[in-house]
This record gives structure tokens, C-alpha cells and sequence, in this order.
């Protein structure tokens, strides 16, 4: 009887598995990165919906203490949403640093000095009082013009997304896919003819 020999096996991946192994993650990672994105996107637009609701309830605070509800901006009282921020944070009504204000991909204001239109995401609607309905976009990013619901691809959210707050202080983020319906869109602001302080 003859013996053959036996070979034996070592117990390891050869090159064209692992070549293999390393094309399916890729695949993996590249039907994956859109859905991060997409989240990460989303988060972002979150925090600035957070900021709306903050920069209306500083605007609510500063309201109850005057005397003579003076809190939302009026008509001809400031030249852009830039100066009635600053006054909000000046007059301890917002306690925020002047970055608060800065959109993603925007440089933030390192102080009140620097505080300009270049690092304010926000724009405030005009003559809000108490006859205004409480579900009224007060405060949203500048990336949207209310007047022609049209969005500004210069801005830093681009036509991606937006976010406002109303001025009872319900805050939303808005992606892309939601901006579509033109019907969805004029309900959220029915604002013909509202007057705007621009940053």
C-alpha cells in the first residue's frame, strides 16, 4: 500500500478572500455614507431648530419684562436681525456667545465686535404681537426668502434644509424632501406681506 502524503492547511484567509472580504465592506460603506450624511445633516438642522426656539423664548422673556411688551422687533426700530441679537445678548435676555448665531460651515463671532451678517444664520419677522398667531414662523434661517419661498444655494444650508421657530416656540427642521410640497409650504408661512429683519 502506498502513502500519500497529506498536505495540510493553514488556517488563514488566502488574498483573493480577503480581497473579497474588503470589496463587500466597501460596498457596504458606499450604500451606507448617504444615510450618514443624510443623519448628520438632520442633526445639524436640529440644533439650529434649537437655537430658534432659544432666540424666541429670549425674545418672549424680554417681552414680559417690559412694561410695555416691547420684546419682538418693530418696523424701522433696527437695521437687521444682527443688531437685535446683539441687543438680546447684551441685555442678558440670550446668555449665548455670538458663535450661538453662526450656521454650520459659517465663521463665528469671536465677540460682539465681530458680530456681523457674516456670522448670523437668522432672520426675524417684524411686528409680531399679541393679535399674531402663536403657529407663525417668527425666527428661521436665512436660507429661505418667505416672500417668493424660494432658497438661496449662497447660504449654508443651502437648498438642503431649513429650520424655524413659531412664535409660541415650536421649533422644526425642514429637509429637502419636505420643501416639495408647495401647498405643505405656504400653510408653514402665511406671511404675505410681512416685513422682515434680514441679517
Amino acid at each position: 500500500m502506498k502513502r500519500t502524503p497529506m498536505t495540510t492547511r493553514k488556517n488563514a484567509f488566502t488574498l483573493i478572500e480577503l480581497l473579497a472580504v474588503i470589496a463587500v465592506i466597501g460596498i457596504l460603506i458606499t450604500l451606507i455614507s448617504p444615510v450618514i450624511g443624510k443623519a448628520q445633516f438632520q442633526a445639524k438642522l436640529t440644533r439650529e431648530a434649537t437655537k430658534a426656539r432659544g432666540i424666541v423664548e429670549a425674545i418672549t422673556a424680554k417681552e414680559a419684562a417690559s412694561r410695555f411688551g416691547r420684546g419682538w422687533p418693530k418696523s424701522g426700530e433696527y437695521n437687521s436681525s444682527t443688531a437685535f441679537l446683539k441687543e438680546l445678548v447684551e441685555q442678558g435676555f440670550l446668555d449665548v456667545d455670538f458663535a450661538y448665531f453662526a450656521g454650520p460651515g459659517m465663521r463665528p463671532a469671536m465677540g460682539a465686535s465681530d458680530f456681523s451678517a457674516e456670522n448670523n444664520i437668522w432672520c426675524i419677522v417684524l411686528d409680531l404681537d399679541d393679535t399674531s398667531p402663536g403657529n407663525m414662523p417668527a425666527v428661521y434661517t436665512r436660507n429661505l426668502d418667505i416672500g417668493s419661498l424660494q432658497f438661496s444655494d449662497s447660504e449654508p444650508l443651502g437648498r438642503k434644509g431649513f429650520a424655524f421657530a413659531t412664535k409660541n416656540g415650536e421649533a422644526s427642521a425642514v429637509l429637502q424632501a419636505e420643501m416639495n410640497d408647495a401647498e405643505v409650504f405656504a400653510a408653514i408661512f402665511r406671511t404675505n406681506g410681512v416685513a422682515v429683519l434680514l441679517p
